[in-house]
């Protein structure tokens, strides 16, 4: 069951193919190493643009969102036994 978070967090990728992907994050004072991505999806909150990852980091998933008005990334959720 995923458990809501909804914390600011820092992303660092590279751009492969004019797409961004992201290879590690920093939540906590932590660093996660992101070794799949799962899932990408784009979807249209009003008029805000925002992108959402599902990622492997570490033995855990993740949910990241990339808000695309405000460029700030928020862990939406992490999935929990």
């Amino acid at each position: 069951m995923y458990e809501p978070i909804h914390e600011a967090v820092s992303v660092i990728g590279l751009y492969k193919n004019a797409q961004f992907v992201p290879r590690k994050f920093l939540w906590r004072q932590r660093e996660y190493l992101i070794s799949d991505i799962n899932l990408i999806a784009n979807i249209r909150d009003g008029t805000v643009y925002k992108r959402h990852y599902a990622v492997t980091a570490q033995g855990g998933a993740y949910r990241l969102l990339f808000d695309r008005a405000e460029e700030t990334w928020i862990l939406e959720e992490i999935w929990c036994d």
